[in-house]
């Protein structure tokens, strides 16, 4: 997986092709980092910050999924190996719950402000994100996040079992040819205004995306 800035090596299996990921471990945040005087709205694919208290005060780094809502309460959607260790984010919020290995995808509440579900499309520009769906292998899709931008590729498989090693295996995944980097974990796939999952691992020839649909079931959830 693509969590954070700093930088570990561990193994993945797609299918029988082995793929190297990135991880890095996670630390709680000082409480001042969600201060309301630093929030603004936060895009699908932009950057999520936090330190952690210790001497270090390491950065760590994840990207944004899709903005949803549960019963009114707004949050925004990521990988669940980002904040698997609770989390506050800077200038967003803390961090709710986080449903990983087996799955990826995790929750933080949205204290940034208000808006519809959107992708940061890193040319000035956004694509609203209007409703949930399922891709087709071959299918052109997009991905977001802080480090590699946005980029395209297609889909390669649906429901792959991912192996990062330490006994963390996710499952049901979209595998795409998608290439992302340390950072670019919990960004959303997307193709028009369409979101299909968000980010969970990869490498510079693959990667493996947490569907979104069974996600909002999970959570009672709909698109902000």
């Amino acid at each position: 997986m693509f969590g954070y800035s700093r930088r570990k090596q561990a193994g993945v299996l797609f299918s029988a092709v082995a793929a190297v990921l990135l991880s890095c471990p996670v630390v709680s945040a000082a409480p001042s980092a969600v201060g309301a005087a630093q929030r603004s709205a936060v895009n699908s694919g932009n950057a999520m910050y936090t330190v952690s208290p210790g001497p270090g005060r390491e950065p760590y780094y994840c990207s944004a999924g899709f903005a949803i809502l549960v019963k009114g309460v707004r949050y925004i959607l990521t990988a669940g190996h980002c904040i698997e260790h609770g989390l506050d984010w800077e200038g967003i919020g803390p961090n709710v719950d986080t449903h990983f290995p087996g799955t990826d995808y995790g929750r933080v509440r949205d204290l940034s402000g208000s808006g519809h579900s959107q992708v940061n499309l890193y040319d000035g520009s956004t694509q609203r994100i209007l409703r949930a769906g399922i891709p087709q292998v071959g299918q052109q899709v997009c991905k977001s996040g802080m480090t590699t931008k946005k980029t395209c590729g297609k889909v390669l498989g649906l429901n792959q079992t991912v192996n990062y090693g330490e006994d963390k295996q996710v499952v049901g995944t979209i595998a795409t040819d998608i290439p992302i980097e340390s950072g670019d974990s919990g960004g959303p796939l997307f193709y028009g205004g369409v979101g299909y999952g968000v980010l969970s691992g990869g490498n510079s020839q693959v990667s493996f995306f947490q569907p979104l649909r069974p996600v909002l079931a999970a959570y009672g959830a709909t698109l902000a």
